[in-house]
């Protein structure tokens, strides 16, 4: 390469790494969206440089083989929990390639190891048939682009962020926000680390109006995923899995990798985005009654009684207060689940 040449790589390299942070809300990843690229193989075909590589029989039963078997979510969350660069893609591949060594420990990633040969070809032939550049000249500008024609609502960011450390006291909300992860993708999931990612798609207000969630729903949702949450609270939901009607409903929360304390950060949320007027009452008990499927039985009965959270009470302890009243116990989840949607119903009636 002429030093010329080299000189402009670098400063190029170097300012696309500077873009890829907006405020420390709105984030881009190179390696996350090459991890989700198998399950978009339908997209990525439509660039000329992927036409004969997509043709490929063997690269294509790889593709299909991969997705058969493992999903991006559960890709992104390992890579992640293996502390991978979000940009380097040279270093993403080389994780890809010893994933049997760095994650031979991690019980559920077992269905990814099942398929490391043939992930680490796919990703390998897509970065070798230009997918770095695709991704620089293609979608990133995409991307960017949603970021950029996204009306942020400053004044009900920083309400949003005022309603958190006042629900964090006595303790205090982390100085570091969780990021937000915006992707080539049409869905959204959580990371190990309580980021998020999300299509861009949630960046269009129209759009917004049509799903139960926005933007700041989301913002306030993962922030509440640094809530302190004891071992002994932690133990005191497991001693719900003895109770029938929990149970049949965890099992399903969990089928759709939810489950356990997210019920906590439920109902936080939907508390915290009602006082803000981002949910009407209706809006709280469509939320209880859909989210996943309404499996997440303890958090209208959470929702409820968070009025009654005593000043300079942490969540935790509030939390613990719940059980050791009796209120999320054993025997009686079903009931008092069934008379706190009835209490919000009857205040979305009015």
């Amino acid at each position: 390469m002429q030093p010329n040449k080299k000189y402009f790589f670098l400063i190029t390299l170097i300012l696309l790494s500077r873009l890829n942070s907006f405020g420390e809300i709105f984030n881009t990843s190179k390696c996350l969206d090459l991890l989700c690229a198998p399950q978009h193989i339908d997209q990525i075909k439509e660039d000329t440089r992927f036409e004969k590589l997509c043709s490929d029989s063997v690269f294509a039963s790889n593709v299909a083989y991969v997705n058969s078997n493992c999903n991006a979510s559960k890709l992104c969350n390992l890579y992640t929990e293996l502390n991978g660069d979000k940009n380097d893609v040279s270093q993403c591949l080389s994780v890809i390639q010893h994933l049997d060594s760095l994650a031979h420990n991690i019980e559920w990633a077992n269905s990814i190891l099942s398929v490391q040969p043939q992930l680490s070809n796919v990703l390998q032939q897509l970065v070798d048939n230009g997918y770095s550049e695709y991704w620089d000249n293609t979608i990133y500008p995409r991307l960017k682009s949603h970021i950029d024609n996204y009306d942020l609502n400053q004044d009900l960011l920083n309400a949003a962020n005022n309603s958190l450390n006042d629900f964090f006291l006595p303790d205090s909300l982390p100085d570091i926000q969780s990021k937000i992860f915006i992707l080539d993708i049409k869905n959204a999931f959580n990371l190990s680390d309580e980021s998020f990612c999300c299509t861009p798609l949630i960046l269009d207000h129209e759009i917004e109006k049509q799903l139960r969630l926005s933007f700041m729903n989301i913002y306030i949702h993962e922030n509440l995923h640094n809530l302190y949450l004891s071992p002994e609270l932690m133990t005191k939901l497991r001693e719900l899995d003895n109770d029938a009607f929990y149970r049949d409903k965890e099992d399903i929360a969990q089928r759709h990798g939810e489950g356990r304390n997210e019920a906590f950060i439920v109902a936080a949320e939907v508390y915290i985005s009602n006082k803000l007027g981002l949910r009407d009452n209706q809006s709280v008990y469509d939320e209880f009654s859909q989210y996943v499927d309404g499996s997440l039985v303890l958090a209208p009965i959470i929702y409820v009684y968070l009025s009654d959270r005593n000043h300079n009470e942490s969540y935790n302890d509030f939390l613990l207060r719940l059980f050791y009243k009796g209120i999320l116990k054993t025997g009686i989840i079903e009931a008092n689940y069934n008379n706190a949607m009835n209490t919000i119903l009857s205040q979305s009636n009015k």
